[in-house]
């Protein structure tokens, strides 16, 4: 199972394998296409599709062997969670320029697995990858061969896309969760945030929002307020509060994680991070380092963000 691949640095890491799966199991494989399913269209100029989740219909001990396989070649502390999409492309049909960028709770990594039969030169759907969203350029790409796959990790640079098609294309198109980002961590930072109100946050910011918000940017001063906001539903008192916001307006250069309050101001960033953009895969890292050994361990709304956003990995084969 995706024995032999070939990893690619440019435009950003991705890795490629064929054939993906042995002939036995690309036959079963190819199978689903061959079932009476629920298709889904996607229409539009941008992402021109069919899709359908047929991830019940695949064995689960296959696609805990695929997740153990893809966290071996990402290096990634990935989830057991998998989901496999069945997607077909009608001739005429293209997908745009894009990135996939995982937002909380998002797919971090991608397995794009063909199954084109007799595709030549000139019948279009080649996946391409790009180094801008504009596209122009084609840094690299992967035509649909039957049974080759592409595989990368998504991020906010991830651009890619698929050329018009000329002739009927099927793949399953697999996705996997990072430990730090699974389903579960989406629903919290939703639920932190929910019917928010800035005019509930203490007085005592007022201000310094007053002076922020007169000098800075309005994208900096609205993730500051959203910093203050984790903090106090968080229950932290107004001081921590006021410094979770004064760290966003001018961040250090590096988290105060020696100190308690330095940890739940980390984690109250991080939580903005989760809700304004999306999640950025280094910064985890080094954040994870950071407050491996300082996290609360009590049964706080803020211990368990931090359990959540930050789960113990050193002794785990990605089970959460």
């Amino acid at each position: 199972m995706l024995a032999n691949p070939t990893h690619h640095r440019h435009p950003y890491p991705f890795f490629t394998a064929e054939p993906a799966f042995s002939p036995a199991l690309c036959a079963r494989l190819e199978g689903l296409f061959d079932q009476d399913l629920p298709w889904r269209a996607h229409g539009g100029s941008f992402y021109e599709v069919r899709n359908c989740d047929v991830t019940d219909r695949l064995e689960p001990d296959f696609l805990a062997a695929l997740a153990a396989r893809t966290r071996t070649l990402t290096g990634l502390p990935l989830t057991q969670r998998v989901a496999v999409t069945a997607q077909t492309m009608e001739p005429g049909q293209r997908i745009g320029v894009h990135t996939d960028r995982p937002l909380a709770g998002w797919e971090i990594a991608r397995l794009v697995v063909q199954f084109t039969r007799d595709w030549q030169e000139g019948d279009g759907g080649v996946l391409q990858a790009h180094d801008d969203e504009a596209g122009a350029r084609v840094c690299a790409s992967q035509a649909p061969r039957f049974n080759s796959v592409f595989g990368f990790v998504m991020h906010r640079d991830s651009y890619h896309s698929v050329t018009e098609t000329k002739k009927h294309r099927r793949v399953l198109v697999c996705n996997f969760w990072h430990v730090g980002n699974s389903p579960a961590l989406g629903d919290a930072v939703q639920a932190l945030f929910a019917q928010k109100q800035f005019g509930d946050l203490p007085r005592l910011l007022d201000a310094d929002r007053r002076e922020a918000e007169q000098t800075l940017p309005e994208e900096q001063t609205y993730r500051a307020l959203i910093v203050a906001t984790a903090l106090q539903r968080w229950g932290l008192p107004e001081g921590i509060i006021r410094d979770g916001y004064q760290a966003a307006i001018a961040p250090p250069a590096a988290p105060d994680t020696d100190r308690a309050a330095g940890v739940a101001i980390a984690l109250a960033q991080w939580a903005a991070q989760l809700y304004v953009e999306d999640f950025e895969l280094a910064q985890w890292q080094r954040l994870s380092l950071a407050v491996a050994t300082r996290r609360p361990t009590d049964h706080s709304p803020l211990a368990d963000f931090g359990r959540t956003a930050f789960p113990d990995v050193s002794h785990s084969n990605g089970t959460h």
